[in-house]
């Protein structure tokens, strides 16, 4: 039964997705539409029809498959809500799709394009996690955090657990790859409102990203060259030892995201600046920086499937409104195995997403709004690091003392406030050059 059902989920949403490429791929690539004709809608609402049905035929499937004594309302919840999900978030992206894509719409389609997107991404979350609520009862704790390939063929990973050899994907990885790619998305759409050209950042978003996981993995031995307090590597130890290859495993985990976002600016801004020169670069800064923190939101959630960067201990019932998936995982300690009874850890990776969320929009349109006059172009990559060090300031003293960075506990608190001197620094720099630039035409002028 389980497998028919996850034979038939699958077959239904392919032909959704097939049913829905064709007519809004042609749509806008097209130079004479802007409005969708009485065809275009019967397969965009068939598209729709097979996915949803495709949500719910596979939330059966995982349930048979998985043997879940399930309860009839817990059942309920997963069917419909995968359903729903499966509904809101490909209406999601199809909205997106056309309202960075299509420029010449039809001004009452571009109304309700905006509207769609606006209504379906806290309705796709909140559907999303009614089928969380499903099917949180039934799961295995701490959740599969990766695959691996090796020579016992394939299978899944666990936070706590540890390979040698093979193929191992990462979550973390996915999540990382997915982050970048929603900061492009959304920066690409300001280049091509200014430039009218879609593709500008290609290869700044590449560059950028390989510098970010380098400098990541710099900051992260550096600050952990003597080891830290969870048992980390002792990356000084090792090199002593002749273990120095160790310094470029990342596959083993530790990043660090302020040494990363350094290095992927420092690296993405000078590889547009000399590969673009149609592209202002100090406006760009400002467009593209701010989206690294809805980069950086995503990431965070790599933290929750490795179990890893949490908070103090803390009480279930204290934080009984979160879903329960993310309570039972926040449940399981760092080794993979659960906490005492009714325990927990403070969900940090949860405060700083959800805070990273709301900086990108004070940085992107609060910071501008505000500060109209005398701002200096390229200012918004020090309102940044003056946001983030402070976030991180904050955030450093709340998480568990053994994922502190550096033998001391300390290297992650100086970080903050180096970045925020940095940050000032660059604001000033800017303000300077501008100050500078001026007072020399006024010379010339004269």
């Amino acid at each position: 039964m389980g497998i028919a059902l996850l034979v038939i989920g699958l077959l239904a949403f392919a032909g959704g997705v097939t049913l829905l490429v064709f007519p809004l791929h042609g749509f806008v690539k097209s130079l004479v539409k802007n409005v969708f004709d009485k065809k275009d809608w019967l397969f965009i609402g068939l598209g729709f029809l097979c996915l949803l049905l495709s949500g719910g035929l596979l939330a059966g499937a995982m349930m048979s498959l998985g043997a879940w004594p399930i309860k009839g309302g817990d059942a309920a919840m997963a069917i419909i809500g995968l359903a729903l999900f499966f509904f809101c978030f490909p209406l999601l992206w199809c909205a997106f799709y056309l309202r960075y894509w299509k420029t010449d719409m039809n001004s009452d389609l571009l109304k309700w394009v905006r509207l769609t997107i606006y209504v379906t991404i806290p309705l796709s979350l909140c559907v999303f996690l009614l089928f969380t609520e499903g099917i949180a009862p039934y799961l295995s704790y701490p959740l599969v955090s990766g695959f691996v390939i090796d020579g016992n063929g394939f299978h899944w990973a666990h936070a706590g657990e540890s390979f040698s050899g093979g193929l191992h994907v990462a979550w973390y990885g996915v999540i990382m790859i997915c982050g970048a790619l929603i900061s492009y998305f959304v920066s690409d759409h300001q280049f091509y409102k200014k430039y009218h050209k879609h593709g500008l950042l290609d290869g700044t978003l590449i560059v950028g990203f390989l510098a970010g996981v380098i400098g990541a993995r710099i900051w992260y031995v550096v600050g952990n060259w003597h080891g830290d307090g969870a048992g980390g590597p002792n990356f000084s130890q090792l090199v002593a030892n002749g273990y120095w290859y160790e310094i470029f495993a990342i596959w083993e985990g530790g990043l660090t995201i302020i040494g990363g976002a350094v290095a992927g600016i420092i690296c993405g801004a000078l590889f547009l600046y000399f590969t673009k020169k149609e592209v202002d670069i100090r406006w760009a800064i400002d467009t593209v920086v701010p989206t690294i923190l809805l980069a950086q939101a995503l990431g965070r959630w790599g933290n929750y499937f490795n179990c890893e960067v949490y908070g103090a201990s803390t009480s279930m019932d204290a934080w009984s409104f979160l879903p329960s998936i993310i309570l039972n995982q926040m449940h399981i300690a760092n080794s993979g195995y659960p906490m005492a009874e009714g325990m927990m850890h403070v969900p940090l990776f949860l405060i700083e997403s959800l805070v990273n969320i709301g900086g990108y929009f004070i940085l992107a349109y609060g910071v501008p709004a505000i500060w109209r006059k005398y701002r200096p172009a390229g200012s918004l990559c020090g309102c940044y690091m003056i946001w983030y060090g402070i976030v991180r300031m904050i955030m450093e003293p709340l998480r568990d003392p053994s994922f502190n960075m550096g033998a001391d506990g300390q290297w992650s608190f100086w970080n903050s406030l180096g970045y925020i001197a940095i940050g000032i620094g660059v604001i000033g720099a800017f303000a300077l050059f501008d100050f500078i630039k001026a007072k020399k035409t006024s010379k010339e002028a004269k």
